[in-house]
């Protein structure tokens, strides 16, 4: 028997997954294998979890970006030294105790450790799995470099994201300019680890530009490109406060940003009565100027503003 005839399907045979179920975070974080790329003290383990965070908690957003689902319960594979010690302050406080399990990733080169892990998380079935990070759980002599390495690996956390455990794999950029020049390519492993990811997302820190999310997502109403700052919650806490800085909002004197931005936006139409006659119109003049995704200004414009007259009123 050949592959087509053992597993081919016919369009009918397939499942529909709405785009609420492709994704947790709505274009930032899939409901498959999702890559955190970025350099060492970007942030990835600072990110994985304020999104781990928004997700326990049932936030309604992250970084302007819809929160699509509540978990309560997210599994972390960690391979640095200390790791569990700092992921415990960065949660303390901000999660239920017993929404997070914690345990050591360190692949011997046994043949049945991942598939070990996969059962392990098939059994737990929990919301998420972070595998932070890839370049500590390889297996020895490993170069996560290598296409050969980067295909394995993928194929390792494969089998958990098909038995329905989205996956978010955090890993490094390269070093120099022959790699990471673009979203897609951002991973040490590139494309080989970017091909076998739903989602890919760079985090990049420079003393010039600051903190940046950008992305590349299967299904996304759009590519991600923000502005972003991270503080700990106070002096005695080290959970991390996650915002979205809005440039173009910013640059106007006495405008702040979220959780502002809506009334602002309102104002705005109503001020200008732009020609656009429907939510999805103004969604697309605006987003750039706000700094927001067009499907979130679509879920928040219309408790604001309505079409009355041949014009824009306040709802």
């Amino acid at each position: 028997m050949g592959a087509i005839k053992d597993k081919g399907l016919r369009l009918h045979q397939i499942e529909r997954v709405p785009y609420e179920d492709a994704f947790l975070i709505g274009d930032l974080l899939s409901t498959r294998i999702t890559t955190l790329a970025g350099e060492p003290k970007a942030g990835k383990t600072l990110f994985a979890a304020g999104m781990g965070i928004a997700l326990i908690n049932g936030e309604t957003e992250f970084l302007g970006q819809p929160v699509l689902r509540k978990l309560d319960h997210i599994v972390f594979g960690l391979t640095d030294d200390g790791a569990p010690e700092e992921l415990k302050e960065r949660l303390h406080g901000a999660v239920p105790e017993d929404s997070v399990t914690v345990f050591p990733v360190e692949d011997p080169g046994d043949s049945g450790y991942w598939p070990g892990i996969a059962d392990d998380l098939i059994h737990m079935q929990p919301g998420l799995f972070v595998l932070d990070n890839i370049i500590g759980a390889l297996a020895p002599g490993e170069d996560i470099a290598s296409s050969v390495t980067a295909q394995r690996m993928m194929r390792s956390l494969k089998p958990i994201s098909e038995a329905g455990i989205p996956v978010l794999l955090v890993t490094h950029t390269p070093k120099g300019p022959a790699e990471g020049m673009t979203v897609a390519s951002s991973p040490i492993g590139g494309r080989a680890i970017a091909a076998g990811s739903r989602a890919v997302i760079a985090l990049r820190n420079s003393e010039k530009y600051g903190r940046r999310i950008q992305t590349t997502i299967n299904r996304a109403t759009e590519d991600l490109n923000l502005r972003v700052s991270v503080r700990p919650a106070g002096k005695s806490s080290e959970v991390p406060i996650w915002e979205r800085l809005d440039t173009k909002l910013q640059r106007e004197p006495g405008i702040r940003t979220a959780p502002q931005w809506q009334t602002l936006l309102a104002e705005q139409v109503l001020k200008e009565q732009p020609e656009e006659a429907t939510i999805a119109g103004l969604a697309h003049r605006y987003a750039e100027s706000v700094g927001r995704a067009p499907s979130t200004i679509r879920a928040e414009l219309p408790k604001l503003v309505v079409r009355s007259g041949g014009g824009w009123a306040a709802a």
